[in-house]
């Protein structure tokens, strides 16, 4: 994750404009998609409750969203329910409904923790993992850490991470600590001279929304979030290497991750990627071909 290119993305007037025309036909996605029965409960890991929606039957697909979004992620994209596999989309703790607490000491690697405990609890042995962002480097996690688990793994917006990661992280983790929300973060993250006019701020919503971000979400737990997520991304070769299972990668073109996925194609044995033109961080998930792609990957 790249803060400066975040904040850029997520508060440009001039790309926010045409972002309601892209969101509106993948809400009409959404309404088409197959119905299915949906569960939806939580369940206590490590003494923190983790929300999630169980949905649909078949091979199972669990959902990881990114940093300060939610499960709400994918439906809003029209990925969830997905036709003919069972999905589990889950809020990772600090986010969404799950619980918030504020010390970096309840996250780090026990967000992989929370992914298997859902699992257990939902009696899923082995899925299949969609990560955008935060959630493909706690796939990536849990790949190296849980083989037993994994079918398969489609990694976006976020991949092969090292020192620059962590710092960016960081650097989040500071400026959030010192907003209340995450909203005044980004807003504090914003060059000082720009208006953004209310057509803009509306599409804006709309996007961060389809991202499952509320910008009224207390900053102090995604705080704590950011300053231990480099003990998930910690991730060196051997430890790569050894994760066999078919991987797909995705990424927009003007997203600064672009590079750490497609890089995953030297450690990793079975490794795909596809780039997402002309999209950047925000956007690439919500173009018809990252649907395509994660759709005809879980389907071969």
């Amino acid at each position: 994750m790249h803060t400066d290119q975040f904040i850029l993305a997520a508060t440009d007037p001039v790309r926010g404009g045409n972002r309601l025309a892209l969101i509106a036909p993948l809400a009409l996605s959404l309404l088409l998609s197959a119905s299915a029965l949906a569960e939806e409960g939580a369940i206590s890991s490590n003494g923190v409750q983790i929300h999630f929606v169980d949905e649909g039957q078949g091979e199972t697909v669990v959902f990881l969203h990114g940093f300060a979004g939610s499960s709400d992620m994918w439906s809003a994209i029209g990925l969830t329910p997905m036709p003919d596999f069972r999905t589990i989309a889950l809020d990772a703790r600090g986010h969404g409904s799950s619980g918030k607490p504020d010390d970096a000491s309840a996250y780090g690697l026990t967000m992989v923790d929370d992914v298997v405990a859902v699992m257990e609890a939902r009696g899923v042995t082995k899925a299949h993992f969609v990560g955008y962002s935060m959630g493909a480097e706690t796939a990536l996690k849990l790949a190296a850490t849980h083989p037993d688990r994994v079918a398969s793994l489609i990694i976006a917006g976020s991949g092969w991470s090292g020192d620059a990661e962590a710092e960016a992280y960081g650097f989040v983790s500071g400026a959030l600590s010192e907003n209340e929300t995450f909203g005044s973060f980004m807003a504090a993250m914003a060059p000082p001279d720009q208006d953004m006019p209310p057509e803009a701020q509306a599409a804006m919503l709309e996007l961060l929304a389809a991202h499952g971000i509320d910008p009224e979400q207390p900053a102090r737990p995604l705080a704590a979030v950011a300053a231990a997520l480099p003990e998930i991304i910690d991730l060196d070769t051997a430890e790569l290497a050894s994760i066999t299972v078919p991987v797909l990668g995705l990424a927009g073109s003007d997203d600064p991750e672009h590079d750490n996925v497609a890089k995953l194609a030297g450690p990793l044995p079975d490794f795909t990627f596809v780039s997402i033109e002309g999209a950047d961080h925000l956007m690439a998930p919500l173009s018809p071909d990252f649907a395509s792609a994660v759709t005809n990957f879980l389907g071969n």
